[in-house]
């Protein structure tokens, strides 16, 4: 007890001078200069501080999110050391259970051969438990997570309980058993297409693109669950994302018949016990839910539970980037009717890009200009996709495969400079508005920076009243000067960059 005591006090002073040194270097209104990559980040920025693991749900929250999609276990730790120097507070998996094994185990990301390989396999579960043949194994994953604490680094683990493989011969007799037969793995309605999608009985119990639905609310598939989701904790994870979250049903949502109650949610957010058993460490887990707004989501009600994802808004900033049109009005809303501290936000998803691919032919630019959008912001936790390496606007390019390293722009300059300046400005109100044109977007955090995002093919001019102080900068992400006097701020910003000020 004394141990752990003195450990606590530790890591709170510690805590308490990481902030005032923050707090210092963002309240100094001199000229400032900035390193132009992040691989020349000082490492300073990869102390570790231990506080309180209670904070881990804030701090995820507070920071950003990169989406290591269809990185490796390996690959994901390897590359924390940039993933830290870029400013990221949490790292997102792809799924990392036992998944169905198709196309002869082939590693493409994705192939129309036989032995190509594609990246949804590991959406199809096979079994609940650590490891499979795309990513790693268990051993590998606590590996990963132990070299992530060393940096600070939360896991977000993607986890998907509402279907099973689409072909359920591949499903494992262990999770079978575990669930008490076959006859109790699905829903009564598990393999009847959902036709209606404003249907909450059909929407949380019939089958989705293909993949039957579990029947969630089955105490022995809880339990089952739960052990993974438990052992998944003990391996390192500090939060967890629910894939197509609105099919498994709120507490008052019609219940199937094979259920006696829908309490999935209740129990995976560490509010009820099943047999005797609870989620460890939910007061320190952030939870998320996929809940795509439309067709009777009740994406608000969800959030009594899980954060949500904010799916209306990242389609709004798509177009307004598509069309050059930022304007600060329309921006400002997220478009959603929940509180937005319980969002998560996002340019692009892996659905946005892999499957219809709505979002795979923005460019590298646009992606860098949305995502300081939703990170200058005040509230909504952003996710950053990690595209496949290879050439821009491209729907998998066939450079890399699954379990390789994404491209580098998560190491951009104008990407890492914005991740900062989150980290910093936390707490602090914001204030959209545009600039010339709707082409340009400035977004003010309190009376300690400002960012601004020229989307035009010309150089913007600003010359924009902030709350900033008096002084000269220089901005975090290209260099770019500039002076503030009697309150107004003035510079040049050339076509299609970012300044990032405090």
């Amino acid at each position: 007890m004394k141990k752990l005591f003195s450990k606590r006090l530790l890591s709170i002073l510690v805590a308490i001078s990481f902030v005032f040194i923050c707090f210092a270097t963002v309240s100094c209104s001199s000229t400032k200069n900035t390193s132009s990559s992040a691989s020349q980040i000082s490492d300073l920025d990869l102390q570790v501080i231990n506080s309180d693991p209670a904070m881990n749900r804030q701090k995820v929250q507070n920071g950003t999110i990169i989406q290591c999609w269809c990185w490796s276990f390996n690959t994901i730790k390897e590359n924390l050391p940039d993933i830290a120097r870029a400013g990221f507070k949490a790292i997102q998996t792809s799924p990392i259970n036992a998944c169905r094994e198709g196309d002869e185990k082939g590693m493409a990301l994705m192939s129309n051969t036989r032995t190509g390989g594609k990246w949804y396999y590991h959406y199809q579960p096979i079994a609940w438990k650590i490891g499979n043949y795309q990513l790693g194994t268990r051993e590998e994953f606590k590996a990963m997570c132990e070299e992530a604490e060393k940096y600070g680094i939360s896991v977000i683990v993607d986890v998907l309980p509402n279907h099973t493989s689409s072909y359920l011969p591949d499903v494992l007799p262990e999770f079978i058993e575990a669930v008490g037969g076959m006859d109790k793995l699905l829903h009564e309605n598990g393999r009847r297409p959902i036709k209606n999608w404003s249907n909450r009985y059909e929407g949380t119990t019939g089958q989705m693109g293909g993949l039957p639905d579990v029947n969630t609310e089955n105490p022995l598939f809880q339990e089952y669950f739960m052990d993974y989701m438990n052992d998944t904790i003990l391996c390192g994870a500090d939060g967890f994302r629910f894939d197509t979250a609105k099919h498994i049903g709120l507490p008052d949502d019609p219940r199937d018949d094979y259920s006696k109650d829908n309490d999935f949610w209740p129990i995976f957010t560490g509010k009820k016990a099943i047999n005797g058993k609870m989620l460890s460490r939910a007061d320190e887990l952030f939870i998320y839910g996929e809940v795509l707004q439309g067709g009777n989501a009740r994406e608000k009600e969800y959030t009594e539970f899980v954060s949500v994802t904010a799916s209306n808004y990242g389609g709004n900033l798509r177009r307004a980037l598509s069309q050059k049109r930022l304007s600060a009005a329309a921006l400002s809303d997220f478009n959603h009717p929940a509180n937005p501290d319980k969002l998560v936000t996002w340019v692009e998803s892996h659905d946005t890009y892999a499957n219809q691919g709505e979002s795979a032919k923005m460019t590298h630019f646009q992606l860098r200009a949305g995502w300081a959008i939703i990170t200058a912001r005040q509230y909504g936790t952003p996710l950053f996709f990690s595209r496949p390496q290879g050439p821009e606007a491209t729907q998998f390019p066939g450079v890399s495969q699954i379990g390789d390293k994404g491209n580098d722009e998560f190491m951009h300059p104008e990407v890492v400079a914005v991740n900062k300046f989150r980290n910093a400005m936390i707490g602090l109100d914001e204030k959209l508005s545009n600039g010339s044109t709707y082409e340009t977007l400035i977004i003010e955090r309190g009376n300690k920076g400002v960012v601004i995002v020229n989307i035009k093919e010309g150089s913007e001019n600003i010359n924009h009243k902030v709350s900033l102080a008096d002084g000269e900068y220089i901005d975090h992400a290209n260099g770019i000067k500039f002076k503030v006097k009697d309150g107004i701020l003035t510079g040049k910003v050339k076509a299609k960059k970012i300044a990032v000020i405090y």
